[in-house]
Formats: C-alpha cells, structure tokens, sequence
C-alpha cells in the first residue's frame, strides 16, 4: 500500500477509534402527553328552550371563597362572575357593547377553584338561532367549537369575555377532565 494511502488508512482508523463508540445509542425520552392529549371533548349537551318559553336562568349563589367577588354563577368547579350579570341573571347588551359585525361583546370574568388541567367552554344561543361564545384574555385558544385552555394551578382569576349575537336565552357549557356544567342565562337590551 502506498504510504498516502496507509497514512490515510490510519488516519480514518484513529478517528474511528475515538470518535466510534459501540455502545447502543442514547434516543431522547419520549414526549410525556400533555393534559390535552388526555382531554376529550365532550359533546355539546345544552337544553332546548321553546320560543317565546321563559329562559330557565342559573341562579346566582354566594361566593366566599377566592376571589374579588360575592357570586357567582354555577357549581363549578369554573365559575362566571355574575357581579356582570343584573341579579335576575341577565347580560345587559348596552349600544356600545356592539362590535361592527353586529355581535355584542361584554366582559364577564371567570373564578376557578380546587381544579387544574384542561377546560373547554362553549356557548351557544339555546331557545333560537344566534351564536355565542367566550374568550379567555390571557391564555388558551379558539378550539373545539369554544375556548380551551389548560389551568396550571388550583385557584384562577379568569378575565374574559363573551360575545353573543343578540337577545336572547344563551347558555355556557364548561367542561373539564372530571366535570361537565352547564349554566343558562339571558341576554337583554340595555333598558329591557
């Protein structure tokens, strides 16, 4: 063998001696699922009301536990704040509240409590046509027909929103790995 070619040969052969390493490769742990991969999304199960029915509210309860308010809407574990609704459960849609597309937005803030992991809350006009929603300001996304987020602690002060087309019976369904709630309310014009 040429002497460029053993020089070569050797050289290959020391990279190969300190570089190779014959023991079995170390793969990256695999990924550990998230909440999310876990959640399933329940079906949409919101009552039916009659035109003209009335709108079977949720009542307001008392609230001690965290928080800056003194009710609330629901069992929970996720509550609205019904400090935004007038007592007899109703969202006052008031003029300015009207976005250009005709919806009206409002801010109802959100309380949750001695639950963390993924939730997903729809909203949905239940005694006509019209659409509904709610927004958390500061975390989740648009998913599933609603807003999903994934809570990291027990206890969360939630601001956000809802939008609803009009007037009208509307209902929030919220729903968790271990709960599914569902909570009725009414929408009025200002004055109404």
């Amino acid at each position: 063998m040429p002497r460029t070619s053993r020089t070569l040969a050797s050289a290959v052969l020391l990279l190969c001696v300190t570089g190779c390493d014959s023991s079995t490769p170390t793969l990256p742990d695999p990924p550990v699922p998230s909440a999310s991969a876990t959640f399933t999304v329940p079906p949409l199960r919101l009552p039916e009301v009659p035109a003209g029915a009335a709108c079977p509210v949720t009542a307001v309860r008392p609230w001690s536990g965290p928080g800056q308010t003194g009710q609330v809407l629901g069992e929970g574990p996720l509550y609205p704040v019904a400090d935004y609704f007038r007592g007899d459960t109703a969202l006052e849609l008031r003029p300015d509240d009207r976005q250009p597309d005709g919806t009206y937005v409002k801010k109802v803030r959100w309380i949750g409590v001695g639950y963390s992991g993924p939730v997903l809350v729809r909203a949905a006009r239940i005694d006509a046509p019209g659409s509904a929603g709610v927004t958390f300001s500061y975390t989740g996304e648009e998913r599933d027909g609603g807003h999903y987020a994934e809570l990291t602690r027990e206890t969360n002060d939630l601001p956000a929103t809802t939008t609803v087309a009009g007037p009208g019976c509307h209902a929030y369904q919220v729903d968790g790995t271990t709960f599914s709630r569902t909570i009725v309310f009414r929408a009025v014009s200002s004055g109404g």
